[in-house]
């Protein structure tokens, strides 16, 4: 888009590029009034905070931690839950020039000092303990250090790099990510945005993972900058969930397909209830053409959007609904210029449906992101990069997300999907919840075993005969386990190799 055209209704004409800092000025001084943060808490209260005094008390954090010692390129730790004090740390920590580094309050205080060791950051947002020659404030501590502090503007320096998010390693050991671009948008940025995740400006978003987490947090701050006023639910629970959408006429909601199931599965679920929303966008984990379809009996083709994206390449696949049914099962073409590539173990590249390690580049001058705790990715020719995900293109250049290649099982000499197999269970309306984990066999090298989250109305024998209908013999479980509940991550994602090793242990 043309940088004369102002697409950007808040903007002042200050400027193309626009941080989130100066972008929370021109949204407080347009409707300083209107609610920018609401949450609810458990017992059904809520909390709000204006624009206004958003914008005053992220100023006045800001001039806080630059008192403490933070300066631009300095990282600071933010280990607070779901919250208003959350976002206005973020807020705050950004308006310095600073990296923010959100991290799970279930941390422990042995990991967080690992993390202070690595990083060195220059403050510690948290109630968990951390090296006292690190400023440290708690939650509930936040707005009181703040006081006395001035409420005008911040210097407001680009933050680059802008945070540093941790991704799931083999290792056990989250590996840590730093994101080498610019935090802010152009018109042209908010414009893609708009395009792939279905957002607009002033909508109500309803928050649905944890902020740490970097799907989660990239919309509910991109939502922010747009005008939107960002919901913050108790828990995750399906019911709550649908019933914040139905309270506060919620507009739009970026999600996972762990949650997708669990709402499509609840007794009593009504298309009504989502009568408001004007765009659900997922991401995170493979969404199955059984369950996309199931929501697209709920919204209309238009109003669903999927993304595909790794956390270690500035770059994604995007589709939505109405193109999603003329390309089933796909995640999308490349979108803001990047590039895909499907490659074998050696290297070589692949055609069309030939499933192999999918390789994604970023766009052409865009920085990149890097690891901090681990060596560098394998980069090949052009920027393309791996991560582990496996998947095929089709002849338009449509890709298809497989699974990850540490979640590929070889049972009996044939490779299989766990995710294929996981959601051909849930195909069945008695099952809640699935994983499938590969058991060491002496027969089969490794055992198909499923894990199972159901309604009590079926049986390992019944669901076998069930899944003859959508998968090959060897596909099918050999052995079955029911659970009260499925262990998860924060994010939502399945928690496997806890469930694989907890199994081994007790001689499954």
């Amino acid at each position: 888009m043309a940088v004369n055209v102002r697409l950007n209704r808040y903007n002042l004409g200050a400027g193309d590029f626009v941080t989130p800092g100066m972008q929370l000025h021109y949204v407080a001084e347009a409707k300083p009034d209107e609610p920018a943060v609401i949450r609810i808490h458990s017992d059904g209260s809520e909390e709000r905070i204006s624009w206004s005094e958003l914008d005053k008390l992220t100023n006045q954090m800001a001039w806080m931690l630059m008192d403490k010692g933070v300066r631009p390129d300095s990282t600071v730790l933010v280990s607070y839950p779901n919250s208003i004090e959350h976002i206005c740390a973020n807020y705050a920590i950004w308006k310095t020039g600073a990296c923010y580094m959100p991290v799970s309050c279930r941390t422990s205080a042995e990991e967080l000092l690992e993390l202070q060791t690595l990083l060195s950051p220059a403050a510690a947002l948290t109630d968990i303990d951390v090296d006292e020659k690190v400023f440290k404030c708690g939650m509930d501590e936040l707005r009181e250090a703040c006081s006395g502090y001035p409420e005008d503007m911040t210097p407001d320096v680009i933050s680059n790099p802008n945070i540093i998010n941790a991704s799931g390693g083999s290792t056990g050991k989250p590996k840590l990510i730093r994101q080498k671009i610019p935090c802010g948008h152009s018109d042209g940025s908010l414009k893609s945005w708009f395009d792939v995740s279905g957002m607009d400006f002033d909508q109500i978003q309803l928050l649905a993972g944890p902020l740490f987490h970097g799907a989660p947090h990239i919309a509910a701050m991109n939502g922010l900058f747009t005008g939107g006023t960002l919901i913050l639910p108790p828990s995750l629970c399906p019911d709550i969930l649908v019933e914040c959408v139905e309270k506060y006429k919620v507009q739009f909601i970026q999600t996972v397909p762990t949650l997708m199931h669990r709402i499509i599965k609840m007794a009593g679920l009504k298309k009504e209830s989502f009568a408001s929303l004007q765009a659900l966008c997922h991401t995170g984990g493979v969404c199955s053409e059984w369950l996309k379809r199931a929501w697209l009996e709920i919204l209309p083709p238009e109003k669903i959007y999927e993304m595909y994206s790794m956390t270690e390449v500035i770059g994604m696949c995007a589709i939505r609904g109405d193109e999603w049914l003329r390309h089933p099962g796909s995640v999308g073409l490349p979108q803001y210029g990047s590039k895909i590539s499907i490659r074998d173990c050696d290297g070589k590249e692949l055609g069309p449906y030939e499933v192999g390690n999918i390789y994604m580049s970023p766009p052409a001058g865009f920085f990149y992101t890097e690891y901090i705790n681990e060596r560098p990715l394998n980069t090949l020719d052009d920027n393309f990069r791996s991560v582990g995900d496996m998947g095929y293109v089709d002849s338009e250049g449509y890709l298809y997300f497989a699974d990850r290649r540490s979640d590929m099982i070889v049972t009996g000499g044939e490779n299989v999907f766990a995710a294929e197999v996981e959601n051909a269970m849930l195909r069945d309306p008695h099952v809640l919840d699935a994983v499938v984990v590969g058991i060491p066999d002496a027969e089969w090298g490794r055992r198909l075993h499923a894990v199972l989250e159901t309604d009590g109305q079926i049986d390992a024998a019944e669901l076998k005969s069930f899944l003859k209908q959508f998968l090959l013999p060897y596909k099918i479980p050999k052995t079955y386990e029911f659970v009260k509940r499925i262990k998860r991550k924060e994010n939502g994602k399945i928690a496997r190799d806890e469930v694989l090793n907890d199994c081994i242990a007790r001689g499954v």
